[in-house]
């Protein structure tokens, strides 16, 4: 951890790894931020469902008062039905003779039945004012005895009684009171100047007991610190669950602000703490009442204690995991780009930027690719033209897709199917050699390519391909219905073009016939040199086109049974029993008799055998060996049948020389030579040569012996000679890496990383930490 933090320290922020991580955890940050979010959404979902509580619990407060108020106006009218009460309640009627108390009796009585109507009257009382007299459920009083002891009330004395006018509204609520006769319980006067529909200028008064409203408030409270009121629309406040403590004087401000803003509920501060305030209307029958509930936030976190405390946990726990796997999913992802930087270049220091460092790289092949795709092109006509002298000079045609994948990557389109080919001879004469210098004679050779290639065949595609030094071998594609007289005008101006330096050199030129096909290519080609062989030096003629009469000229004794046993037997590499059967098919060409057409004949059909042996094998020959094929057929010098039989016997004894130590290493055991010899220069291309066989060959076998390719196995011989070395020795490591067959440092290292996973110096390390351990 202190390693990556000293990084980092150090400007490894602008590294892909950190960039990772931090990319990482900022998605991991955005899930948190998620959460916090779903947070505050439960939080107000919460708050939601607290308000609608709160509404429908100021609802039933409302109900309730709204049922005690209709209650009290009912009494209206039943008091109105006692004419008793109502001749009391005029203006004209005086208490002055005794036979008027039977008229307050009979209301005393109506005033009590009204008081016992609810719980929540307290007392029932009508004041007379021209007499000063009050007549309440309890008796009659004087106004001053009344309102001084028996009903004293802290808002409302005497005064304000005997003050007291009708207004608009026959019915009032007045703000309640504490009662000095009843030790300060709160009362709410509701004043009455009609009685039905009967107006006067005295008073009915009934006094509401405040206790049963504010328990009820108490009761529809929903968390441990609400406030729940009743104010009117004069923002008076009318009953609170806070009547009894300190009335606060901001429940006017608040219901300012409900007011203000139109809001069933507000934010605000109450008392020096955020509250929710939350508002319902209620119209009653001649009042309009406001319920108000202030709900502290801390209740409403604190109602969220254990949900808060969960997300809270849930989301350091989120924290430290998305920090861990951040890192772990970085370092995971960065792995690919720090081994391919690492391949790409080892040196560079660890603070560099991966994306400048990779798209320099990227640049630097994407032009290394440009510069070889151009060279490549550039190399296309070279390699076209090798292709067509490999596949002429070994007889060997490839396979079909092999031939149109080398066509694809070398954007060769042929036109047609068929070919016709000719070969051109350039005998030089001695002049040439005597009078010009090595640099003239090359010059003078690149002028006449540059002539023949000039003067091909312009109607169709045509290649010039160099078979030997002085022979040239002249390929067109054209169609098969072709005739090849088309082509002759060409080789007469070829012919024509380079007679003039006939003091310099002769022209011999040999065209065969057109045919379908690469084996056709290959046909065409045996039918040019077979026209090669039948021009003379002595004779005039200089162009020869091939005819199906030079067959008929021509005995070749060899069958087809003869040729499957030659191939059999050369394939065997049975070499006494070979030779023989050679002995005598020669033998019986010459008790026939031969020529020199004959010969040569006889001389290319052997040969063609050991290429079909040689094919089947999969094996090859030196080029020197072709080489030397190629200029004893186009010799223009007789061959002779001894010459004829020593090239056809050593031609034999290569091919049977290499077939021979192919066969017999199925049996041969290569793990032994590689684990004594690891630490040499070994490749698979040296073994195979050592061993007289091809690289894919070779490489099959040692496949199949080590159970697995050749180059891992020889990379694991040798990191274990280098492990051994550093847990045993004291070594420097460049030593030890070329001690066991590395060519260089960094191949070294890197190769000890791929298959170990550390580097060689922890690996040493790593062991002295064992030993030490292990001798305590």
């Amino acid at each position: 951890m202190l390693k990556h933090v000293h990084h980092f320290m150090n400007g490894g922020f602008r590294s892909l790894l950190y960039r990772f991580f931090y990319f990482f955890l900022a998605v991991s940050l955005l899930i948190q931020c998620i959460n916090l979010i779903t947070y505050r959404i439960s939080l107000h979902y919460f708050e939601s469902e607290l308000e609608q509580s709160y509404k429908k619990s100021l609802s039933n407060v409302a109900a309730s008062l709204n049922s005690v108020f209709t209650g009290m106006y009912n009494s209206n009218f039943l008091l109105s039905l006692d004419s008793s009460a109502m001749e009391l309640f005029s203006d004209d009627f005086q208490v002055d003779a005794p036979e008027k108390y039977a008229h307050v009796s009979q209301t005393i009585r109506s005033l009590n039945r009204i008081r016992l109507m609810s719980d929540y009257v307290d007392s029932v009382f009508m004041y007379k004012k021209k007499n000063n007299l009050v007549i309440s459920n309890q008796g009659t009083f004087t106004g001053t005895e009344f309102f001084g002891k028996t009903n004293a009330l802290e808002q409302y004395s005497e005064a304000y009684w005997r003050q007291y006018s009708p207004h608009s509204k026959p019915f009032q609520i007045l703000p309640p009171s504490r009662s000095v006769s009843q030790n300060g319980t709160y009362l709410l006067p509701i004043v009455q100047t009609a009685i039905a529909e009967y107006r006067s200028n005295d008073l009915y008064v009934i006094n509401l007991k405040i206790d049963p409203i504010i328990q009820a408030l108490i009761d529809s409270k929903l968390t441990p610190n609400s406030k729940l009121y009743v104010v009117d629309d004069n923002r008076q406040l009318i009953a609170s669950t806070e009547m009894y403590g300190a009335t606060p004087s901001d429940i006017e401000g608040i219901v300012k602000q409900l007011q203000d803003t139109g809001s069933p509920n507000l934010r605000t501060r109450f008392q020096n703490e955020d509250i929710l305030a939350i508002q319902t209307n209620t119209r009653f029958i001649f009042k309009n009442l406001n319920m108000i509930a202030l709900v502290p936030e801390a209740d409403i976190l604190a109602s969220m204690k254990d949900m808060r405390y969960w997300t809270t946990l849930m989301s350091v726990i989120a924290l430290s995991l998305s920090i861990l796997l951040s890192f772990l999913f970085s370092k995971r992802l960065y792995a690919p780009i720090r081994s391919l930087l690492a391949k790409i270049s080892p040196a560079a220091p660890p603070t560099t930027n991966e994306y400048k460092l990779l798209d320099h790289e990227f640049h630097r092949m994407r032009d290394s690719m440009d510069t070889l795709h151009s060279n490549l092109t550039s190399m296309y006509p070279l390699a076209i033209e090798q292709w067509f002298v490999r596949m002429l000079r070994f007889n060997r045609v490839p396979d079909e897709a092999d031939i149109q994948t080398f066509l694809q990557k070398c954007r060769l389109n042929l036109q047609h199917e068929s070919f016709a080919a000719a070969l051109i001879r350039m005998k030089y004469a001695k002049s040439f050699y005597m009078n010009y210098s090595s640099a003239e004679q090359n010059t003078l050779h690149v002028h006449w390519v540059n002539q023949l290639k000039s003067h091909l065949p312009a109607a169709y595609q045509s290649y010039l391909l160099e078979m030997e030094a002085g022979v040239f071998c002249i390929l067109v594609n054209l169609p098969h219905d072709a005739e090849r007289q088309e082509l002759s005008p060409c080789f007469e101006n070829m012919f024509s073009l380079l007679r003039h330096d006939e003091n310099l050199h002769d022209i011999f030129v040999g065209v065969g016939n057109v045919h379908r096909g690469f084996d056709g290519l290959q046909q065409s080609y045996l039918e040019a040199m077979k026209s090669l062989w039948r021009l003379s030096p002595l004779d005039n003629k200089r162009i020869h086109y091939y005819d199906k009469e030079d067959e008929a000229s021509v005995t070749i004794l060899i069958g087809t049974k003869e040729e499957k046993r030659l191939f059999h037997l050369l394939a065997s590499c049975k070499r006494e029993e070979l030779f023989e059967e050679l002995r005598t098919i020669i033998q019986n060409h010459i008790s026939v008799g031969f020529h020199d057409v004959t010969i040569k004949e006889l001389y290319m059909h052997l040969f063609v055998i050991g290429s079909q042996v040689l094919k089947h094998k999969d094996a090859t020959l030196p080029e020197a060996t072709y080489r030397e094929y190629i200029r004893m057929i186009v010799s223009e010098h007789t061959v002779s049948i001894d010459g004829l039989s020593e090239f056809i016997t050593g031609y034999y004894d290569k091919i049977m020389d290499t077939l021979q130590p192919k066969d017999q290493l199925e049996s041969l055991v290569f793990k032994p030579y590689i684990d004594t010899h690891y630490h040499e220069d070994m490749c698979l291309e040296g073994l195979a040569e050592k061993f007289h066989t091809t690289p894919n060959y070779m490489s099959r076998l040692l496949k199949k012996e080590l159970g697995r390719p050749f180059h891992q196995y020889l990379q694991e011989v040798r990191i274990q000679k280098a492990k051994e070395l550093l847990a045993g020795t004291d070594l420097y490591i460049q030593d030890i890496w070329a001690q066991v067959g590395f060519n260089n440092r960094n191949s070294f290292i890197r190769s000890f990383k791929n298959v170990e996973g550390i580097s060689p110096m922890e690996y040493r390390l790593q062991y002295s930490v064992k030993a030490q351990v292990k001798q305590s």
